[in-house]
């Protein structure tokens, strides 16, 4: 396994990371009983970074990870994330909560449940602007650096994609992290804030499973996360794909494999988390790791091909977030 230092700091990611939310929620098909055979093996196989978030699972992503690697805490570096009030649902609906004394709870919740006294990586969940740019958030976040407590600080972008401003705006307060969407497909407003020189997260690295062929045809399936996209656009990208599907081949990778080693060929990347809900999709993208990195003519292959085939349907993405705002 290939690591990566986080920006500036000293702490080392591992270049694929175990993102939980695949483990435990329904949104990606989740087996929650093989969860921590996943987190075993994926230790074992040299991965040393875990993605979770207070809500995920309401506090079970958090608690398999101290029940699975409890031992090797100071072997993996976790990040975890705040801001869903789930402990406090007004008709059965959760909020976004931001306030200082929520935020102190909720972290001394999420260290209860990870059963350690630092977190690596803490983030704020999918704030908006104001939120970004209140400054007594960030001194509290800082706050927690001064203490020991945690050692880097960010923003989850989210749920969708086009949160540009958003980003640019954490990253001009002095967030050292940020936790975003970047594929092949959805390029943009990620290829922006790779020009800075902090912690970058990606997710979702197959845009919503289109870039994964064993998984062509997408079935509709209100449970799963791909559901916020459009069955259009899910059918458009998989049939825009074909071409880039024989590349991939030609370069002696599948597609979802080539998804990966686009993502990491950016050298500002920390770490790639792809969605991993089974044994098979460990192994498969581990592999990922063995594989030669894509030369400067394959990327401007990508490029062209995204120029081509996919700006049009990373505009559509990006529209999506209207609705969240």
């Amino acid at each position: 396994m290939n690591y990566r230092l986080v920006g500036d700091t000293n702490i080392q990611v591992s270049e694929i990371g175990i993102g939980v939310w695949s483990l435990v929620t329904d949104w990606w098909g989740a087996d929650v009983n093989k969860a921590e055979d996943i987190l075993r093996k994926a230790y074992d196989m040299g991965i040393n970074f875990y993605d979770t978030a207070d809500i995920y699972g309401e506090g079970k992503g958090e608690e398999i990870i101290a029940r699975t690697l409890g031992t090797k805490r100071d072997n993996i570096v976790i990040l975890t994330k705040i801001g869903y009030d789930f402990y406090h649902k007004e008709g059965g609906k959760i909020k976004q909560r931001f306030d200082i004394p929520y935020l102190e709870f909720a972290l001394k919740k999420s260290l209860e449940r990870l059963d350690t006294d630092y977190i690596d990586i803490l983030m704020i969940h999918n704030p908006k602007i104001d939120v970004i740019k209140n400054s007594e958030i960030l001194s509290f976040l800082k706050s927690l650096k001064r203490d020991g407590i945690v050692r880097i600080i960010g923003v989850a972008l989210g749920p969708t994609l086009g949160w540009r401003e958003e980003g640019l705006e954490a990253i001009n307060m002095g967030y050292e992290s940020l936790e975003y969407i970047y594929n092949i497909i959805e390029q943009k407003p990620g290829i922006e804030f790779l020009k800075y020189r902090i912690g970058h997260f990606i997710r979702v690295p197959h845009a919503s499973d289109v870039l994964i062929e064993d998984k062509w045809p997408l079935i509709s399936n209100p449970k799963l996360h791909r559901s916020l996209k459009d069955a259009k656009w899910l059918n458009e990208g998989i049939e825009r794909s074909k071409e880039l599907k024989v590349f991939a081949e030609r370069k002696g990778m599948k597609l979802s494999q080539l998804a990966l080693k686009f993502v990491l060929s950016n050298e500002r990347v920390s770490s790639v988390l792809p969605n991993i809900s089974s044994l098979q999709e460990l192994e498969e993208y581990v592999k990922v790791e063995s594989l030669p990195n894509l030369s400067k003519e394959d990327l401007d292959y990508i490029n062209n091909y995204y120029r081509k085939y996919y700006i049009e349907l990373n505009e559509e993405s990006i529209k999506e977030t209207i609705r969240y705002k």
